[in-house]
């Protein structure tokens, strides 16, 4: 059977060759252009709870911050980027397709307001809107939502409209913004429209400056250098805190006044500059609409149409779920199916578009021993661009590599297409050297959520290659699916028309495999760089010691670990020995044989027959190893190995994720019964692996367990629960099992 699948890709790569380069070259131009402009507007602040901007550097941003109009407390409560200690109930995307739209929900107990965003975008990917959406605990209640937009590099924005009377600050009814910016295709226009039911509180105590009133929408503009746009709210608060030194100045006490005037943005400079911030104050429950049109887009989105839009995201999104997870009952009640979709939308709602430079140390020397984070000097590199999910929208709003590949297992169901798109932002980032770093700080908002001495990276310091497995999964996919087809009976021009491109995103990678090989051609020399990094870099020590395995350069050591944390190796306190030259570990090796079988199966797609027979011969040898070295008889499972005073091998042994990183990777021979006999025992027995909700991190008879930091001492981790079950259904579909 498998070699009639890789016949049938030699011949489907014989069709491709056939056709001309040029028609490929055609499509695949026309597609990136089309997924480019689907996937161009989005929620990419994803730190923030309100924050849409395009796919383009230096562009534009915009992003909503509010706060409880109320209480002279406000600026304590204000809401901008998301927080760890902040009093919220629970936030996130309930229904969400990058491509159409979806809600966010926001429980702000501060404000005592369920805060809602609807977003959606035209088919053209040019216009998008947000409906903002509060209901407030209390009818009474007083909130102030400040929608802003900033300009990142030249180009114009200004207001339409006319002030209130003599004011130059307060503006009624709808209110537009004027921009021309070559970036985002020229002339553009965003538009704030209030719902007519809106309240606001009226003015009663600053009687002599009319430029408080609350009643009015509060408009102000003012020059920002480019690189500090992303601090709208402490630029607000700025603002704010000039009123009440003006006043103070004047010999009136702000505490005379009520907050909601207080709290108001004035312009008694009349600055005018790239940054535009506009302020609505409302009583109890409120609605309004900001619209982003541009000039060159037909199909534009206006207040009437906003709902219909919205309506069409949310069914799109429903039938696209339904159609890609099949949930099995008992999971296919409407509880778990709202779970599922929240889930996927959280993940999906998460992904952010980060720009700019990174930290890094190139000439500091890893001591296996007396490493610190802190001892890295960094020089700044780049700018550089990722398209990437975060684990974390308010602690770990960033890429991170090994985190990618488990966020993209789902994604990957729904959106084939989006997926790679993610997974090409990451390749690019492949230097000359082969590295990528594994945690990607780009850009002074980044940095502004990093402890400093995590901020620099070290091109010797690794992370676990789960988007090999990604990247396997895609071309893998596609290989099934076409072998479905009768390839003597399929016209492959009939199933694909570049006029039809927008509804074929989603999956037309496995539609059209020949783009899915184009692109593996084309990052392939790149691909082969990265595996070559990780071989080097992570190289374990076996000269020193003496050690004769299997093959000796098939045994690795993460690099860059301190005494206490491996933070390289992704599960950072996982107990480990001391830190030592002689440590050998058995994660990284078993991530070395996905990353190894991956290149196996790529070199094969491609028909590269010598690479292929070197990395089946690799794959072995590493198969083998894993066997040879990290395996204790005396406790029957997989273990790290370092050194004793000897200088001979001692094993160290932590039943836990690490012990069947073998088994879940799929790297223990299908007749080696006695060793996967031991981890299946090991993973169901409830005085060690097994709880009720999972696998557990470490085994409960650890004198480690739940010690410490206790990230990966017992907690259960769902991504590697998930390779477990399908490593479980991979043993037990074996024949001869």
């Amino acid at each position: 059977m498998l070699a009639n699948i890789w016949l049938f890709f030699v011949l489907l790569i014989g069709l491709v060759t056939a056709q001309t380069i040029e028609d490929i070259e055609t499509i695949s131009a026309a597609y990136e252009k089309t997924n480019r402009l689907s996937l161009n507007w989005g929620p990419y602040r994803s730190n923030l709870y309100v924050g849409i901007r395009p796919r383009i550097p230096n562009s534009i941003l915009t992003g909503l911050l509010w706060f409880p109009a109320d209480t002279f407390n406000a600026p304590l409560l204000s809401k901008h980027s998301c927080e760890q200690n902040h009093n919220i109930q629970k936030f996130g995307w309930t229904k969400y397709d990058p491509r159409y739209g979806g809600v966010e929900s926001i429980y702000d107990d501060d404000s005592r307001l369920n805060l809602t965003t609807e977003f959606v975008k035209t088919d053209d990917g040019l216009n998008w809107a947000l409906r903002i959406k509060g209901k407030a605990a209390r009818p009474d209640s007083v909130n102030s939502v400040v929608f802003y937009a900033g300009l990142q590099d030249d180009g114009e924005i200004g207001l339409r409209n006319d002030f209130h009377q003599n004011s130059n600050n307060l503006v009624s009814g709808d209110i537009v913004l004027d921009g021309n910016m070559e970036k985002l295709g020229g002339k553009f226009s965003i538009k704030i429209v209030d719902d007519e039911k809106n309240r606001h509180p009226e003015s009663f105590t600053i009687v002599d400056d009319d430029s408080f009133d609350p009643a009015f929408t509060h408009y102000m503009s003012l020059n920002v250098p480019f690189e500090n746009v992303w601090k709208a709210s402490e630029i607000f608060w700025a603002l704010i805190r000039f009123n009440v030194a003006e006043l103070e100045e004047k010999g009136k006490r702000p505490e005379m006044f009520s907050p909601f005037e207080l709290f108001q943005l004035r312009n008694p400079n009349q600055f005018f500059g790239n940054m535009h911030l506009i302020q609505k104050t409302f009583v109890g429950d409120f609605e309004y609409d900001v619209i982003y049109n541009s000039d060159v887009s037909e199909n534009k989105i206006t207040h009437a149409n906003i709902k219909e839009m919205f309506e069409i995201a949310l069914a799109r999104f429903d039938e696209k779920f339904t159609k890609q997870f099949q949930l099995n009952a008992p999971f296919n009640t409407n509880e778990y199916i709202d779970f599922a979709k929240e889930i996927l939308s959280q993940l999906m709602g998460g992904i952010i578009y980060e720009h700019g430079d990174q930290q890094v140390d190139r000439n500091a020397v890893l001591d296996d021993v007396k490493f610190s984070h802190a001892d890295l000097k960094g020089s700044s590199e780049g700018d550089y661009e990722l398209f990437t999910c975060v684990p974390s929208r308010p602690f770990f709003p960033r890429g991170f590599y090994w985190d990618e590949g488990f966020h993209l297992l789902p994604i990957l169901e729904y959106d084939s297409d989006l997926t790679l798109d993610i997974v090409k932002s990451w390749f690019s980032l492949i230097d000359d050297k082969g590295w990528i770093a594994r945690e990607q700080i780009l850009g002074d908002e980044a940095r502004s959520k990093v402890p400093a001495e995590f901020t620099v990276q070290n091109p010797n310091i690794a992370n676990p290659p789960t988007l090999m497995l990604i990247f396997s999964e895609l071309l893998d996919s596609a290989k099934k699916l076409h072998l479905e087809q009768q390839v003597n009976a399929v016209n492959h021009d009939s199933l694909f028309k570049v006029e039809n491109l927008r509804e074929s995103l989603g999956d037309l990678h496995k539609q059209k495999p020949e783009l899915m090989i184009n692109y593996a051609q084309n990052i392939y020399s790149k691909l082969q760089t990265h595996y070559e990094w990780f071989r080097k870099t992570q190289k374990g020590n076996t000269k020193e010691f003496e050690r004769h395995y299997v093959n000796n350069d098939e045994v690795y050591n993460w690099k860059g670990r301190t005494q206490d944390l491996c933070l390289p190796s992704g599960i950072d306190d996982y107990p480990r020995c001391e830190a030592d030259i002689g440590e050998l570990n058995v994660d990284l090796i078993s991530w070395m044989g996905v990353m190894t079988r991956s290149m196996y199966k790529i070199a094969q797609l491609l028909e590269k027959q010598d690479d292929a027979k070197l990395y089946k011969q690799r794959l072995d040898d590493i198969v083998a190893n894993i066997g040879q070295v990290h395996w204790s008889e005396d406790v029957h499972s997989y273990c790290d190995v370092t050194v004793d005073d000897d200088d001979e091998d001692t094993f160290e042994c932590h039943e836990g994720y690490v012990s069947i990183m073998p088994f879940i990777h799929k790297l223990i021979p299908v007749s080696d019964t006695e060793k996967l006999d031991a981890i299946i025992e090991s993973i169901r027995d409830p005085n060690r692996l097994w709880s009720e909700f999972g696998v557990r991190s470490l085994s409960k008879k650890d004198s480690k367990f739940h010690k410490g930091e206790d990230y990966w001492r017992g907690h259960v981790w769902i991504n590697i629960n998930y390779l477990t079950l399908e490593a479980l259904y991979h043993y037990g579909s074996q024949k001869n099992k």
